[in-house]
């Protein structure tokens, strides 16, 4: 009978102490939010670099692709074929969206979409001569029409962070993308 006492008063020292050592108390699950919070505090700013970062690059590479489709289209087919933006704002032309079309039927081969409404980012044409273009012309040969005096460039700027992108349109049409100080 001594024994079956011991062996209950064990038995319910094992079922106490099993229920206060299990889980986590509030102050290490507060302590646990407060470090985790810290980290997110600095995770969020540098994942916003990023997306920005990438939002850039994509920008600029619909650009080169909407050149370099235009060339070879225009190759292809035996006629000139243009690149020509949808903006009316002379410092961000480029950045409502431009088509890549047949200049002879006025047929759309590709359209490309606006930076967006909410976007800080702006495409202009820089450049001598370039300033205000509106439209890229590719002859059958592949090169750009009328021959500009000299190359000029594209800007993929962003309305607060560096570095932006830059597109370089040589007089033979071939593009050439390098990093960009905007915000010197």
């Amino acid at each position: 009978m001594a024994n079956r006492v011991a062996d209950t008063t064990r038995h319910r020292h094992r079922v106490l102490t099993r229920g206060l050592t299990r889980g986590f108390t509030i102050v290490e699950l507060m302590v646990a939010l407060a470090v985790a919070a810290i980290l997110m505090g600095f995770a969020v700013p540098a994942f916003n670099d990023f997306v920005r970062q990438r939002t850039a690059a994509a920008r600029i590479n619909d650009f080169v692709l909407a050149v370099t489709y235009a060339r070879s289209e225009a190759a292809r087919r035996g006629e000139t074929v243009s690149i020509v933006a949808l903006g009316g704002d002379d410092a961000n032309e480029w950045g409502e969206g431009y088509n890549v079309v047949v200049d002879s039927d006025g047929s759309i081969l590709r359209g490309f979409q606006a930076l967006g409404a909410d976007s800080d980012f702006t495409m202009d044409a820089v450049g001598a001569g370039w300033h205000d273009v509106y439209q890229l012309r590719f002859t059958p040969r592949g090169l750009l029409t009328p021959q500009p005096a000299a190359a000029g460039q594209i800007r993929l700027c962003h309305a607060e962070e560096d570095p932006g992108r830059i597109i370089n349109i040589t007089v033979l049409g071939r593009p050439d993308v390098e990093e960009l100080t905007c915000n010197p």
